[in-house]
């Protein structure tokens, strides 16, 4: 499953917004507070002739000030692997999969992103302009990217009676509850922390069960140090034009 699939899956959770029903994520304020996470990523669906597919990957998250970078956990013989049937075939031919790159999203002062993709095999750091975005199904939407969640969305959603355990939750995020928002024949819920500013885990799936969605959160303690962005000295600076044919 790659970076087109999720977002298309987060897309889905931007419905029209209303008023709000519980805390909201607040798009201006002061910055939000530095994390390092795990997050496995879950798809299941039972297609109408019978058949279960389910999709699963993890990746490495950072959020630090104005930087997000997310990493999927790719096996190394398998990237390896990948790469070397790419750059040893017959016919030579320049290669880059953003779904096996760092995605490194930075925000300007202006609010607008920049997009760049880190292929650590390569040495490249490849640059993505806003009119490319579509080709790594990337949406600029900042306060969804850095929560994980969409905040108008989160403005929509009813808490749970049943929340919980505390004891269950990491120290900083025991204040997360669980929401829920029913739509058509969509259940969605979201395990969320308005100390952290971030949903700790999304769920969506259909009424029948035979379409499912789950993302999980696990906090890492501090930040490397340094950042993945600031090792990139040594990258050669691409445009993702120059992979094109």
């Amino acid at each position: 499953m790659n970076h087109l699939v999720r977002a298309t899956l987060f897309a889905l959770l931007l419905p029209l917004s209303c008023h709000a029903a519980v805390p909201t994520a607040q798009v201006e304020e002061a910055a939000l507070p530095p994390l390092q996470a795990l997050i496995s990523y879950v798809t299941l669906e039972v297609s109408p002739d019978g058949i279960t597919q389910q999709h699963s990957y993890k990746e490495r998250w950072i959020r630090d000030g104005d930087m997000l970078w997310s990493e999927r956990l790719i096996p190394l013989p398998v990237a390896r692997a990948f790469h070397l049937q790419h750059d040893t075939a017959k016919i030579p031919h320049k290669h880059f999969m953003y779904q096996m790159a760092a995605r490194w999203v930075a925000r300007q002062p202006d609010g607008s992103l920049e997009l760049n993709y880190a292929d650590a095999y390569h040495q490249n750091l490849v640059h993505y302009p806003p009119i490319e975005y579509s080709q790594a199904g990337f949406i600029a939407d900042w306060p969804h990217l850095s929560r994980l969640v969409s905040p108008a969305t989160l403005a929509l959603m009813q808490p749970e009676t049943a929340q919980p355990d505390v004891q269950s939750l990491p120290e900083v995020a025991r204040d997360a509850r669980w929401y829920h928002l029913e739509q058509d024949n969509q259940i969605l819920r979201v395990l969320w922390s308005q100390d952290l500013q971030l949903a700790l885990a999304v769920e969506r799936h259909s009424r029948d069960g035979y379409k499912q969605y789950r993302m999980n959160v696990t906090l890492k303690p501090g930040l490397p140090t340094p950042r993945p962005w600031q090792q990139l000295a040594e990258y050669n600076n691409k445009e993702i034009s120059d992979f094109f044919d």
